[in-house]
């Protein structure tokens, strides 16, 4: 457990006007965070994700007081699980590929990973371990948002959890990225964003074959492979149509406006407008990040199908929790004026991890998209509001609505 120790002194990453000493200081602190945890938690059990360190970081960019700091922690404690280890030896050079997608071998993948980025750096490792084999759509894409994470701090020891939870997970549908055209072919065409979202919003929301819940074994990743078995050629079909549509930039943009939207298709404010429900999948950050991820630090030349990949599980998610309804004229009171004040009141009213993430996405998109910043701030007053009573809805606000 971390020692509280630890916990209690300040640190910081990513501070421009912070001197050298200050941030090895702060980057020290941060790597004690990060090795105290490193081989006690596995990374997901049944959708709860372990985001201990994540939130640690953004909740301390967003001002957050060492008490709240603490707080968040004993917060995050709650959803994780200890690591099991079967044998530290089993997994090694050759037969690593023969455990993919078994999320009870994140202990041996983890300590195999370890060695390897030991021995070999950081590009390397991930050309044998991640580039070589077909793009995984494994636990909605988390991996990867916890790899570009890693990176852009400079912790191994993350770097590693996120290969080994990319290969525990590993959900392979190579079969249907093979599908889409040669990205040659519509290099020079640009569809407009409202294009790019129909496909989404109002075609796939009209679709009857997609009518029925899909259950799983009661997870996310079962009820979507339960979803690729059942409805393969019709995904195949959407995912090329919406392939050929525009470059990939024109789409990476266009997916964050859809991630971004899907907060308030995905939320359901009650009668008395005094509390918030929102979707477990759909409003908590996890499309934002990872197509942030993807455009941080994807290679040119695997971006194609990573962009494809992005919007296959956009649609996979977006069926799985019930096609909620895109209600344009839906408008709420804006309490806040700015993200500061949202901000403010988040850390007053709750330390809920996964609306932190939730929250902090919104401020990358904003950094990066500045265009959306208007979406960006209304979405944020609605975390706001919801961050006084909300409940996440784990099992789709689109059955319910």
């Amino acid at each position: 457990m971390l020692r509280q120790s630890v916990l209690h002194q300040p640190f910081s990453v990513g501070i421009g006007n912070a001197s050298s000493n200050e941030v090895a200081i702060q980057k020290s602190l941060l790597l004690d965070i990060v090795n105290e945890n490193h081989h006690l938690y596995q990374m997901e059990v049944r959708d709860r994700p372990n985001n201990i360190i994540r939130v640690l970081v953004e909740l301390h960019k967003l001002g957050a007081t060492q008490e709240q700091l603490s707080m968040a922690y004993q917060k995050t404690l709650l959803e994780v699980e200890p690591i099991r280890l079967s044998d530290s030896h089993k997994i090694n050079e050759r037969n690593w590929q023969e455990f993919l997608g078994l999320s009870s071998f994140y202990g041996d993948y983890l300590v195999f990973f370890d060695n390897q980025l030991s021995l070999l750096g950081l590009d390397e490792t991930l050309d044998r371990y991640f580039y070589s084999i077909p793009p995984s759509m494994g636990s909605q894409l988390q991996p990867i948002v916890q790899l570009a994470f890693g990176i852009e701090h400079d912790l191994p020891q993350i770097v590693t959890q996120a290969l080994a939870y990319y290969t525990t997970s590993y959900l392979d549908v190579s079969s249907i990225l093979d599908y889409c055209d040669d990205p040659a072919s519509n290099s020079n065409s640009r569809a407009s964003q409202d294009a790019l979202n129909t496909i989404l919003f109002d075609l796939i929301r009209a679709d009857q074959r997609f009518d029925g819940k899909i259950e799983g074994y009661n997870t996310f990743q079962s009820a979507v492979k339960l979803l690729l078995k059942s409805k393969y050629d019709l995904l195949k079909t959407y995912v090329k149509t919406w392939s050929t549509l525009s470059d990939s930039e024109s789409r990476l943009e266009a997916l964050v406006f859809s991630a971004t939207t899907l907060y308030k298709m995905a939320s359901r404010q009650q009668h008395d407008a005094a509390h918030v429900d929102l979707d477990w999948f759909l409003a908590s950050g996890q499309l934002i990040d990872a197509t942030l991820a993807i455009k941080q630090i994807m290679r040119p030349d695997f971006l194609e199908d990573w962009v494809n990949l992005l919007f296959l599980n956009t649609l996979c998610t977006y069926v799985v929790q019930g096609r909620p309804i895109n209600n344009k004229n839906s408008k709420q009171q804006m309490e806040h004026t700015n993200f500061e004040s949202c901000t403010a009141t988040i850390l007053h009213n709750s330390l809920d991890p996964k609306l932190v993430l939730a929250f902090t996405s919104l401020l990358k998109v904003t950094e990066q998209y500045p265009h959306f910043s208007s979406l960006c701030l209304d979405v944020a007053n609605m975390l706001a509001l919801f961050s006084k009573d909300g409940t996440w809805i784990k099992g789709g606000l689109g059955w319910t609505c």
